[in-house]
């Protein structure tokens, strides 16, 4: 059966100890939900089996720098949602300190009436005016629904905005591409972004008890082949 690269590369990172160069150990493990984050005592491997290449790079451990957990927000819609609340806003703002029925002109013809051939004008006038104030009332109200619309929309942009916010675990590295995956907020709760970073800094507990044991059982061997000889 053919494997894929991120078949492959995420069977590695089970496999981590075999990338190991001579005296290199394994320190720390970092189970993420898309990706293994691995220390040594020299380096930091990276395995992003779901994300584009490359989908493994190593650091070595001087070259990084912050440890941080970041948020991505989807710029594009929060504007869009901005842009809606401001014209919502704006259109209620408009609609309850204007009327536009007011707009309309009074014309005084109760004077003229009495004029030969002066009524039939009248009457036109009078409708025409009506007319124009009943649009005007019309479109008052369209303004008012079309705010309310707005804020409508606002209000869901914002909603998918926060849904859709997604956190991204962010190791800098020094003189290159930082190394960017997926962080749950189960991990974080764990404390995976604090325990990588206190196995990435130097002197971390992990290497100096394993350093301990090594150079323990280094002198334990030279006092026997001393004994020995």
């Amino acid at each position: 059966m053919v494997e894929t690269r991120s078949e492959r590369i995420d069977q590695w990172s089970d496999h981590a100890a075999e990338l190991c160069h001579e005296g290199e150990f394994v320190v720390h493990r970092a189970d993420l939900e898309d990706a293994t984050l691995v220390v040594t005592n020299q380096r930091v491997l990276a395995f992003t089996p779901d994300a584009a290449e490359p989908k493994f790079r190593h650091v070595d451990r001087p070259d990084i720098g912050t440890v941080s957990v970041e948020t991505d927000t989807p710029l594009r819609r929060l504007s869009l949602g901005a842009v809606a609340a401001v014209v919502g806003v704006g259109l209620l703002e408009l609609t309850r300190t204007s009327s536009f029925a007011t707009a309309v002109p009074t014309v005084d013809l109760e004077g003229s009436r009495t004029m030969p051939g002066v009524t039939q004008l009248t009457r036109v006038v009078e409708a025409a005016l009506g007319a124009l104030e009943t649009a005007l009332v019309v479109l008052e109200g369209g303004l008012l629904l079309l705010g309310i619309v707005a804020l409508v929309a606002a209000s869901v942009f914002v909603a998918s905005v926060l849904r859709s916010r997604s956190k991204r675990l962010v190791v800098r590295v020094s003189g290159g591409t930082d190394i960017e995956v997926p962080i749950g907020d189960a991990a974080i709760d764990a404390g995976a972004v604090e325990d990588l970073e206190r196995a990435i800094r130097p002197g971390s507990t992990a290497l100096e008890a394993n350093g301990d044991g090594e150079t323990g059982g280094a002198t334990g061997a030279a006092v026997d082949a001393e004994e020995s000889g």
